[in-house]
């Protein structure tokens, strides 16, 4: 019996360059193995009506076709069924699609479809919201927080924004609480991940696993503007937590209290500034395509 596929497709992520998908899909899908249908988004939000949708039509497969914002939306749709999340990266970023090692030529990513297997993945909450790759407040949610309406999108505007906003960078004095153990201190940013990466060939978080049950959280600490552009290599060669204005920690449920309110980032997609985090990770409530 053929597995039943639907690919939710976000026709206005990342970058302006489109084409036929449909095209694409059926040139390269195996059709011993899935028979299929695809939707197209259109508004925010969609992609887990979608989702929900193929859930409760007990569907084998959601594949998700958009960058991380998108595969939030569906992932959230699917967490705590049977029914596995698939990823077509097709964002500018696409940290999580970069954790799974999926290939961002839509050919070649549905090829890997067709051998996939399924496996269990960790989820997480922030206050009640879901994420499955990497939250976090400050800084890094402060840019992401600002670009989100940005008629452009992709690495160069996000440069640009980070360059504008580093002018006026001021230090998060927070206070957390990890598994029960209690830290302090004025920090940059506090990022919590499931997986590795933020996006582009960017790791922030280089240990860390879908299925290990635990979050990784790394702390940015406080010093002089330049410095932190001095160590951005460091994302680059998966060194993060080797820097000495780094500190690195493990657990499964995260306090943080800012004294003043802070932005904050599910997946890359940023909010409104609160002054309180509670932060969890759900083990093995999810099934993704894994190559």
């Amino acid at each position: 019996m053929k597995e039943s596929i639907t690919f939710i497709v976000n026709p206005f992520s990342g970058t302006s360059n489109k084409y036929d998908f449909d095209k694409i899909v059926k040139d390269n899908i195996d059709t011993d193995r899935y028979e299929y249908t695809i939707k197209y988004t259109e508004s925010a939000g969609h992609a887990t009506t979608l989702a929900l949708e193929a859930a409760s039509q007990q569907k084998s497969i959601v594949v998700a076709v958009g960058g991380d914002g998108t595969i939030n939306e569906v992932a959230a749709g699917l967490v705590h069924t049977e029914v596995a999340l698939a990823i077509l990266p097709a964002g500018s970023g696409n940290g999580f699609a970069l954790h799974l090692g999926l290939n961002k030529d839509h050919r070649s990513a549905i090829q890997q479809l067709n051998t996939a297997k399924r496996s269990k993945v960790d989820t997480c909450l922030l206050n009640g919201k879901f994420f499955i790759n990497v939250a976090g407040l400050g800084f890094d949610a402060q840019v992401a927080y600002h670009t989100k309406t940005d008629s452009k999108r992709g690495f160069w505007n996000y440069l640009k924004r980070t360059l504008q906003l580093s002018a006026k960078y001021r230090p998060e004095e927070l206070s957390l609480e990890i598994d029960g153990k209690k830290i302090e201190g004025k920090y940059a940013a506090a990022v919590v991940a499931n997986a590795s990466k933020y996006g582009y060939i960017f790791t922030v978080a280089p240990f860390a696993k879908l299925n290990d049950g635990l979050l990784d959280i790394i702390l940015f600490k406080d010093t002089f503007v330049p410095r932190y552009f001095l160590e951005a290599y460091r994302f680059v060669n998966n060194t993060v937590h080797k820097s000495s204005i780094t500190e690195t920690y493990t657990g499964k449920f995260i306090k943080i209290k800012s004294v003043n309110k802070s932005f904050y980032h599910l997946d890359g997609e940023g909010f409104d500034k609160t002054t309180d985090f509670e932060i969890s990770v759900v083990p093995d409530s999810m099934w993704v395509m894994q190559i």
